[in-house]
């Protein structure tokens, strides 16, 4: 389960970094880019990278443009006591100050991470709306972690020595390494028949 620092991206940072390098690329500032750094000013064309750097937020913001909209649930999610109960969906509010005024709650929160926190102190019958939200939550974190492992063994498996594997061997192969079933290899070997010479 991510730490508490990492549950809630900033894409907001991002642009922001991508605004800050772009105008100084305006400007004709090469101080965050190493090696344009080395060259001399006047071979640098600040205007193509200051276009690229300005593609690139275009294309962040696209992407990141439904991000906006569940920024609350996620603060909610990653910082109850954080969070204005006042600013957050109305079938959390009750719920949510219920919660920010358990002393007991606050304790457990700082003491324990996100899956601990929801999993054995945020209970369904007194919380049942937040107690979802969490399930939900948890469950984006997951699929991501998934998909991440999985192109990670896909880049492992599929690497220069392995270059030549057909589609069905790379299937087949990325389906046992992402697998959490157990092979009972003991049994495997007891099903199997030796070759009998003559």
């Amino acid at each position: 389960m991510p730490r508490r620092a990492a549950v809630l991206p900033c894409p907001n940072r991002f642009i922001q970094k991508l605004d800050l390098i772009q105008n100084q690329l305006n400007m004709k500032k090469v101080v965050h880019f190493a090696t344009l750094s080395t060259r001399d000013a006047k071979a640098v064309n600040h205007e193509k990278y200051s276009s690229l750097i300005g593609h690139l937020r275009n294309e962040f913001m696209k992407r990141f443009a439904d991000f906006r909209q569940h920024v609350v649930k996620m603060k909610l999610f990653a910082d109850p006591f954080g969070t204005d109960f006042a600013n957050v969906p109305d079938m959390f509010q009750l719920e949510l100050f219920e919660l920010q005024n358990d002393n007991d709650m606050k304790r457990a929160f700082a003491e324990h991470g996100l899956l601990t926190f929801y999993s054995q102190y945020v209970s369904s019958e007194a919380f049942p709306n937040l107690t979802k939200h969490a399930l939900r939550m948890m469950a984006l974190f997951g699929r991501t972690y998934c998909c991440e492992q999985f192109f990670s063994r896909m880049k492992n498996v599929k690497s220069k020595s392995r270059s030549l594997l057909t589609d069905g061997h790379l299937t087949a192969i990325l389906r046992i390494a992402t697998s959490s079933a157990r092979a009972d290899i003991d049994y495997l070997c007891k099903q199997k028949q030796c070759q009998i010479s003559h």
